[in-house]
């Protein structure tokens, strides 16, 4: 993992809570578990988060986000689009894929395309195309996923700030190996099992009163 300064400062850009992509307007159906009471403390959202990113919608967004330094082909796209188990996963993950497209033009130049993109292979496929490492490129991606998850319970349980910042911190050899392990990972490896989470963002839909859209 070696990154030149400017590769660096690009992807603490790209990955940071304040690009200009949404993101804090999407929980990943966290506010129905919160709203459910199954999220109350620091420890129950660190294990919440874990579970995601290690057999859920997280470890499949890395994985897909690792295959676009070596896939280029639609057939990613559609996969990443197949796997999203409601409505409103689908609508979070192409809303942030434009999103992305849009404000990384800044630096790549590159027009929107007409179809819908998913955000791990709009983001995925920038970083390739300007050179970024890739195991560096998984793991912000992660850390991105992670803080924003984060952000959300600190805002709805309320955790408040410190709580926040050590479940961050204690996620952080979790996303290093969930990370390490994307990178060599293929889509015949791709599964998830983690159906509460998925079940979640489904009930979000009807979820009253509500925060987020997802």
């Amino acid at each position: 993992m070696r990154l030149d300064a400017s590769q660096m400062l690009l992807l603490l850009n790209w990955m940071s809570p304040v690009f200009p992509i949404g993101s804090f307007a999407y929980s990943h159906g966290l506010e129905t578990v919160i709203a459910d009471g199954g999220i109350k403390t620091a420890q129950e959202l660190e294990q919440w988060i874990t579970d995601v990113i290690t057999r859920g919608s997280g470890w499949s967004d890395a994985v897909i986000f690792n295959q676009c330094f070596s896939d280029a082909s639609g057939d990613l796209n559609e996969l990443a689009l197949a796997l999203c188990p409601s409505a409103e996963r689908h609508q979070e993950t192409t809303q942030l894929g434009r999103n992305f497209l849009v404000a990384s033009a800044v630096w790549t130049a590159a027009a929107l395309p007409h179809h819908e993109v998913a955000y791990p292979v709009a983001a995925g496929r920038a970083c390739h195309a300007l050179g970024i490492p890739r195991d560096a490129a998984v793991m912000a991606y992660l850390q991105g996923f992670c803080s924003a998850l984060v952000s959300v319970a600190v805002r709805l349980v309320p955790l408040g700030q410190t709580k926040g910042l050590e479940v961050m911190r204690d996620l952080a050899p979790v996303i290093s190996d969930v990370a390490a392990r994307a990178t060599t990972a293929t889509p015949a490896g791709l599964g998830t099992s983690c159906i509460a989470a998925d079940i979640a963002a489904m009930r979000h839909e009807t979820l009253e009163p509500r925060v987020f859209r997802t």
